[in-house]
């Protein structure tokens, strides 16, 4: 049996560990929130340069840089996505998952970004809402959402063949993250209109 003076310090320690948890998640947030507004410098440096081609990076180790911004109306929300989605960059924000196949061009393309921040409120699009996006090339894109579903990755991946222009966005499910390293993927999917 464990002593009434024990049962204060298994308290302590684990507020201790409880606040050790809180400052890591808060962490990943401030991290997310300054990692987009330098990106979105970035972003801004990359559009007033003759060359739009010219990578630029958001810092100097950066291994990715912003390809497109990606704009919610409905949420009035807006996101700098980078160039790939390797877990690295999604750190930072949305990544493009489709290096071959960029918005507007046929097929599907699949941006991904963590529920918790950049994702964090896709789950309040609803059908027949738009989404647009900016290419770092200038051309923009409007695209409406036609579906939404929960899938389990493991076996299902849909709507990755198609003749269509499609967008999807692609973020872990559920979004409250009490299950880590879900399996589940919450995918809204938009047309070119």
């Amino acid at each position: 049996m464990i002593a009434k003076k024990h049962v204060k310090y298994f308290f302590i320690i684990g507020l201790i560990l409880s606040s050790i948890g809180l400052l890591r998640i808060a962490y990943y947030h401030v991290k997310a929130e300054v990692a987009q507004i330098m990106i979105k410098s970035a972003w801004e440096e990359m559009n007033s340069v003759v060359d739009n081609n010219k990578n630029i990076k958001p810092w100097p180790w950066a291994d990715t840089w912003p390809v497109m911004q990606i704009e919610f109306p409905d949420l009035d929300e807006s996101s700098i996505v980078l160039k790939d989605a390797s877990g690295e960059s999604l750190a930072f924000g949305p990544g493009l998952m489709t290096s071959d196949i960029l918005p507007g061009d046929i097929g599907n393309s699949f941006i991904a970004a963590h529920r918790d921040t950049h994702f964090s409120s896709i789950g309040r699009l609803k059908r027949s809402q738009m989404i647009h996006v900016t290419l770092n090339s200038g051309i923009s894109y409007s695209f409406k959402i036609d579906k939404i579903k929960i899938v389990d990755s493991r076996s299902e991946q849909p709507w990755v063949n198609t003749n269509e222009k499609r967008i999807t966005l692609v973020t872990c499910y559920p979004f409250d993250g009490s299950i880590s390293n879900t399996p589940f993927r919450y995918l809204v999917s938009a047309v070119l209109i």
